[in-house]
């Protein structure tokens, strides 16, 4: 096999100028089925049970051939190209399935994660004009609570092992597929390259969930987040994301773009286990793994390292983050006890890999990367005018040429008009992210935070990750979450909201308010001697958990919000001086 090469200079050489899309352009046809025909033996899907105890792999021809019937069966049932379905499932290969088989038909999968309750779903069903639902057992009685109320009455169920049996009224997913005869190929009018091909909800850190709209050639795209990934022939990928996750699409895309496999491992029960994780890596040749911060933080835990020494990897190569940036502490921790840079990068649901740390460039800890091939993002002030290096701004990517005019999102439906987010400035179209950043001048991106996430005390301004980055470096602090509050003489101050390590919570454990101050200024002290000291948490307050979105993101809108109700009489003293 001929080694893969993943450096920067050569994607530049491969995607610098684009990637060519022809104008009938469907993912499954164009993509899945080419390499089918190349490597129609080689594993696609590769699924392990919970307790691994059973496995199921589907190679790229039985892929292609089941999405085909799975295209006949929903088009028998009544869907048609431009119908809105939502799929709710675990991590099975059906997902994959039915969201290939929707896709050749022309329908629109709109994916949401198995954590949605009967309320989401309402609310998702009803912005999107749903006329379907495919789930498991568990999703689609949830589905049923509303269904009437959303007009679907076409629901269809996928089996899984030990499910509670076939509900009535749904149709059964495999078995639809099985009565159209193996080898069949749905025939029907040619797509278009601007079809649009999926539909996210957003889990924005504030506000209700925003509907993003995917375009078929957004899917090619991914090639650039398949290439970051390392993936290719040979390949085996395991992303730790929820299927009804954006990211999902990252690496369902940037996989089956470039040939590689997909390990699929539905978590068992209960709270994350990162044994449950490093068990796969010690028993599966994954090259490739993608998790969030909040997972690699437990990874670095004393526990974890020590299982890691007795449970050696069996094939990882490349480590990558994604959602919200990773911590340096923890990318220095995993390097010492592995050997491996975990890599960052910046994306976002709308959009394809934006930035990244791509083979063969230095990695400075903390950096999301540089710009991803044939892409363009610049930092931007208020009225869309770029600002120079070392300057803070929002991130904007620019879409009136290259990448961003391509691989990214056509806008967010509000009140049924498209948002796209866009501001003009001297001839350049930018599409503004809401995440603050700077460019240095070599090129290199660092993240500030969410625009609403920035807190401003005596007229600096403070990004929470930089704080939280800070507090992850002592032994103390499993995670953190830094928000603004209420000061009268600084505006805000920056408040510190800590969930403890295992090692301290167990040590602090009814621990009296003396000992908690004790342990604020240690916390403290360690701080300003890891960065500014305006930067510094001037009150703490440790919590057992922290709120977050449905994808793991931390919701300091809540905690921020908080703060500003129980310090009420503050606010109303400074409005008072305005």
């Amino acid at each position: 096999m001929t080694a893969l090469d993943f450096s920067y200079s050569t994607l530049h050489e491969k995607y610098g100028n684009g990637i060519p899309c022809p104008s009938d352009f469907s993912f499954p046809s164009h993509v899945l089925d080419a390499w089918s025909a190349k490597q129609p033996q080689a594993e696609a899907l590769h699924w392990v049970s919970p307790d691994f105890s059973k496995e199921k792999i589907v190679t790229y021809r039985e892929l292609t051939d089941l999405s085909n019937r799975a295209a006949i069966a929903f088009e028998k049932s009544g869907l048609k190209k431009g119908d809105k379905v939502m799929v709710q499932l675990p991590r099975v290969n059906e997902w994959y399935i039915v969201l290939f088989g929707l896709m050749r038909l022309g329908a629109i999968p709109v994916p949401g994660t198995s954590l949605l309750v009967a309320k989401d779903l309402k609310f998702r069903a009803n912005a999107c004009g749903a006329v379907a639902f495919v789930g498991d057992a568990e999703s689609t009685s949830r589905f049923e609570e509303i269904a009437k109320e959303v007009n679907v009455s076409k629901i269809w169920q996928v089996r899984v092992d030990n499910d509670s049996g076939l509900g009535r009224g749904r149709k059964d997913f495999q078995a639809a597929v099985s009565a159209v005869a193996e080898g069949e190929k749905w025939k029907g009018p040619a797509h278009s390259s601007s079809d649009l091909a999926l539909l996210y909800f957003t889990s924005g850190t504030t506000g209700d969930p925003k509907m993003v709209l995917l375009e078929s050639e957004y899917t090619l795209g991914h090639t650039l987040t398949g290439s970051w990934y390392q993936l290719g022939p040979g390949k085996l990928f395991l992303n730790m994301a929820d299927l009804g996750w954006a990211k999902a699409a990252y690496s369902t895309f940037g996989n089956f773009n470039l040939g590689g496999t997909l390990f699929v491992q539905p978590p068992p029960a209960g709270n994350f286990n990162p044994t449950q994780l490093l068990e796969a890596l010690h028993r599966f040749p994954v090259t490739s793994l993608c998790a969030p911060p909040t997972i690699y933080r437990t990874l670095v835990t004393s526990a974890s390292l020590k299982y890691i020494k007795t449970h050696p990897f069996k094939a990882l190569e490349h480590c990558v983050s994604a959602g919200e940036p990773l911590n340096p502490s923890v990318i220095a921790e995993w390097r010492k006890a592995t050997d491996l840079t975990i890599k960052d990068a910046w994306g976002q649901s709308e959009t394809v890999i934006m930035v990244g740390n791509f083979q063969g460039e230095e990695v400075r800890e903390g950096s999301m990367g540089k710009l991803a091939p044939h892409v363009i993002v610049a930092v931007i002030d208020s009225n869309g005018k770029e600002l120079p290096d070392g300057e803070e701004g929002e991130l904007a990517v620019r879409v009136d040429v290259g990448g961003g005019s391509r691989w990214i999102f056509k806008g967010y439906i509000k009140n049924g008009k498209v948002d796209k987010r866009q501001k003009t400035h001297g001839g350049k179209t930018w599409y503004c992210t809401g995440d603050r950043g700077i460019r240095d001048r070599d090129g290199y991106f660092w993240f500030v935070g969410r625009d609403d996430d920035v807190i401003t005390t005596s007229g600096y301004r403070v990004g929470p990750f930089e704080v939280e980055s800070a507090l992850k470096a002592h032994p103390a602090v499993l995670e953190s979450a830094a928000v603004g509050s209420p000061d009268a003489a600084r505006g805000e101050i920056v408040k510190a909201f800590v969930k403890l390590s295992e090692e301290y919570r167990v040590k602090y454990a009814g621990s009296s308010k003396e000992q908690l101050d004790e342990l604020i200024l240690e916390l403290q002290t360690f701080f300003k001697s890891y960065t500014a000291p305006y930067k510094v948490p001037r009150e703490f307050e440790f919590v057992e958990s922290l709120p977050s979105t449905i994808s793991g993101k931390i919701r300091r809108v809540e905690l921020r919000n908080l703060e500003y109700k129980r310090k009420a009489h503050i606010v109303k003293q400074l409005k008072s001086k305005l």
